[in-house]
């Protein structure tokens, strides 16, 4: 009956970790973790029950597993290992006080019933909070470690029943200070979320009231810049008329100018994104032709994806430049490419060394006759 109860444990261990943890393979994952775990758990069944030794054991083991299947995050891996452990602990501790001296195959079958709800219950209520700061994760941590080496010694005394009335509340009082913790960083994250909502809300309004600025002030410049026109065009005409060619092109190299300038307007549908190019392009110091292929989504209104671009384009130090921004599935990609495109390294480093809350990567390809600086970023599904 023992493999049966072993195995129990397995499976629920899997299925918590698989729940919880961002598999890439989950069924692979499911198999090899549910072997590899009953293994160990009858292989210290038969050499020495030392409840200690079995859980550090199993903590090492799931966490290698993990960061094989996973792509190595390790606050988050950490941080749910130990508590999947600590959940592994806590649900043996009723039956080995109540139930293991009477009926050692029920003591374990409910142990297994305790450990199920208490991981059902913890998946259901990590759900609500995905995103942690990593300073959180590392309290959490700390928490949750020293609460599951407390609880592993309270467990290994109570079943060796050497225990007095002090090692049932010791146990008692973890498993309380543990769902403490939990519910208050729960609350810090509602209450980043919120900030979080709110910023973007205001900055959407900042956006939209400079969107309307600037609306206003291009109309403005489009009636100063016809009524300009209009006098150039007539002296266009009057340098002809007098068969001064050479002055007549140079007033229409000047209206060419003029018309390039003015034509630096940018339309995708995303309104932040728009506005921003828009002024960005209008102050830059050298020559950008942009070519924009992105369809109407809420991540080109993003803040710090705006920051980025336009942080990045103050680092090149360039005569002209080709900004290419398109989409390819869930990746959004940002090209510059220019002669002897001159990159600010140290301005590059302030720019990635800052948190960004999305997956990217960047590449520099240099040759002799065109450079290209290539940046994609993964865009999350709405």
């Amino acid at each position: 009956m023992s493999y049966v109860i072993n195995l129990l444990e397995a499976l629920i261990v899997s299925y918590g970790l698989v729940e919880l943890c961002n598999i890439s393979k989950k069924k692979l994952f499911f198999i090899l973790n549910t072997m590899i775990t009953f293994l160990i758990t009858n292989f210290f069944d038969c050499i020495d029950q030392n409840f200690i030794s079995l859980i550090s054991l199993d903590e090492i083991i799931w966490l290698i597993i993990v960061f094989i299947f996973t792509d190595r995050q390790l606050y988050h891996n950490l941080y749910t290992v130990t508590i999947i452990n600590l959940i592994c602990g806590l649900s043996a501790t009723l039956p080995i006080m109540f139930i293991y001296k009477y009926n050692s195959i029920y003591a374990g079958l409910a142990a297994k019933f305790i450990h199920f709800v208490l991981t059902y219950g913890f998946i259901k209520f990590r759900k609500k909070y995905d995103h942690f700061e990593s300073s959180y994760w590392l309290m959490l941590l700390i928490i949750i470690f020293l609460s599951d080496c407390i609880s592993a010694y309270q467990d290994e005394m109570i079943l060796n029943n050497n225990y007095t009335i002090h090692n049932v509340l010791t146990n008692i009082f973890i498993f309380v200070i543990v769902g403490i913790s939990l519910y208050f960083f729960h609350l810090i994250e509602k209450t980043n979320l919120e900030k979080e909502r709110i910023t973007k809300l205001y900055e959407k309004q900042k956006y939209q009231d400079l969107t309307y600025t600037f609306m206003k002030s291009a109309k403005d410049e489009l009636d100063r810049f016809e009524h300009r026109m209009i006098y150039k065009i007539r002296n266009v005409k009057l340098e002809i008329e007098k068969h001064d060619y050479d002055e007549a092109i140079k007033l229409i190299e000047n209206y060419r100018d003029e018309i390039h300038r003015i034509n630096r307007t940018v339309y995708t549908g995303n309104g932040v994104f728009d506005t921003s190019m828009m002024l960005k392009l209008k102050e830059l110091e050298y020559d950008v032709t942009p070519c924009f292929t992105i369809s109407s989504r809420e991540f080109y209104n993003n803040v710090q994806f705006m920051n980025l671009v336009l942080e990045l384009l103050d680092a090149i130090h360039v005569k002209s430049l080709s900004l290419i921004i398109k989409e390819e599935k869930n990746i959004c990609i940002v090209q510059c490419v220019g002669k002897d495109l001159s990159l600010c390294f140290d301005e590059m480093k302030h720019i990635f060394d800052k948190k960004i809350d999305f997956v990217y990567k960047y590449q520099m390809q240099e040759n002799d006759s065109i450079d290209l600086f290539t940046l994609k970023i993964r865009m999350e599904d709405e």
